[in-house]
């Protein structure tokens, strides 16, 4: 476990961890819930766990992109296109934002962004 904290993306995910609940609080949805997401990522960020705020970062933009998806299938009430199109498109925006910048920070701070091993690496040691 690496001791560093990421002390930049906490203050982000603070205030957006803030953004979220006051919006969420106004037009009484499940922006809501966004709190505790952003929540965790800044608690990631303090503990230097940067895989796992990533990780929940790649679950929003999935979670958020099939919300959008549905918007723009015509799934979903008339009335929630507005709140979809001036919540959830910035909302998106933001996650995929701090994915990448979560991504910076793991390759700036030792190149962990390593992939899968290659089969022929697991061939040659796997006995």
């Amino acid at each position: 476990m690496q001791s560093t904290r990421y002390w930049g993306l906490f203050w982000i995910a603070v205030s957006l961890s803030v953004h979220a609940l006051l919006v969420g609080r106004q037009l009484e949805s499940s922006f809501f819930v966004m709190f505790f997401f952003w929540g965790f990522v800044a608690f990631s960020a303090v503990r230097g766990t940067l895989e796992a705020a990533q990780t929940m970062a790649v679950v929003m933009v999935i979670l958020l992109g099939a919300v959008i998806a549905a918007t723009l299938l015509g799934k979903t009430e008339t009335p929630s296109l507005a709140y979809n199109s001036f919540a959830l498109y910035p909302a998106a925006v933001s996650w995929i934002s701090v994915f990448f910048y979560i991504r910076y920070l793991r390759q700036r701070d030792g190149g962990e962004l390593h992939g899968p091993a290659p089969l022929w690496w697991w061939q040659r040691h796997s006995g």
